[in-house]
């Protein structure tokens, strides 16, 4: 599994909302997004990104341009890319495009459902004597999240939506340095369940989550944030299910900090804002959609992950 899926999977995490009952309706709708976001690693990134819906399946399409100094030193200009992704129920498989290398990659539903199989594919091996040494110098805390619901909402795009704050932190410490290292993820919604073909959308996510074997709510609008936490929903479950709706505007930001000296009387704290990322809902169309727009090249090759 490639950064290209990664990153496509996350651009679908990014516009899922909580799955409810409503049932699937035969009809199209057409998500468009404005995305912008500054990395510390990418630098600064403008995107276009499309969520297209059948009753059976799912295109997110992304066309972005990095416009950060990293970028233009690296390449003498604003880089330009595109990143395409196909969830299609009826053929139990998933289609990442590659325009870099003109191909399709495709990944089943199996492979995606088997979590030992995404380990290996993202990590490499490690030997068991250093595994051990790391887990004799590192000790992660108990992770701590906070969900806050607003009562009072607010108009967005012409939608009355639900503001919804969403706060993780997760503290390692290095016992052998005494210090610690914290990531703290901010996550806020604007959600509203009155968008156009929210139902049509909320359908398929919902058959989605079926097929991969995956807690419906780790899908949900809170998706990013919950990529950082390993544990069980139970906890904040019901906080959860209340973060209904389609999410029209979501801001996220990943900041690290790390502390020396844990065991001194002044420990010194440095703090990097590791990303910023804005997802805004543009537009919405229901009219029947053009497929042709998220095709395969026809010069395309297909290589298919055993």
């Amino acid at each position: 599994m490639n950064g290209l899926f990664r990153r496509s999977l996350i651009s679908l995490m990014a516009v899922a909302a909580v799955f409810l009952s409503a049932a699937p309706c035969p009809a199209d709708v057409l998500f468009v997004h404005d995305v912008r976001s500054t990395d510390y690693y990418g630098g600064s990134q403008d995107a276009e990104m499309l969520a297209g819906y059948t009753p059976q399946a799912m295109f997110i399409d992304k066309k972005a341009r990095y416009t950060g100094k990293m970028m233009t030193t690296l390449w003498g200009k604003e880089k330009e890319v595109r990143e395409t992704t196909h969830f299609l129920l009826d053929k139990d498989q998933i289609r990442e495009l590659d325009y870099h290398k003109n191909k399709a990659v495709v990944f089943s539903f199996e492979k995606l459902s088997d979590i030992n199989w995404i380990n290996r594919s993202i990590t490499k091996k490690i030997d068991e004597d250093v595994a051990e040494r790391i887990r004799e110098r590192y000790r992660p805390l108990p992770p701590k999240l906070t969900i806050t619901i607003h009562p009072k909402k607010e108009t967005l795009r012409g939608y009355v939506c639900r503001v919804v704050e969403a706060d993780l932190r997760l503290e390692t410490l290095d016992v052998k340095n005494n210090a610690s290292s914290v990531t703290l993820v901010k996550q806020k919604l604007w959600v509203s369940t009155k968008v156009p073909g929210y139902d049509e959308y909320n359908a398929f996510h919902k058959k989605l989550a079926k097929r991969l074997g995956l807690d419906a709510l780790r899908l949900g609008n809170l998706s990013i944030l919950l990529a950082y936490w390993n544990g069980s929903l139970d906890p904040i479950r019901n906080s959860l299910k209340d973060v209904k709706g389609y999410p029209v505007k979501s801001i996220t930001t990943v900041e690290g900090r790390f502390t020396a000296g844990t065991d001194t009387a002044s420990p010194k704290t440095s703090s990097l804002q590791m990303k910023e990322e804005s997802v805004e809902l543009k537009e919405v169309s229901t009219a029947r959609m053009d497929k042709d727009r998220f095709a395969v090249p026809p010069d395309f090759g297909v290589t298919v992950v055993e």
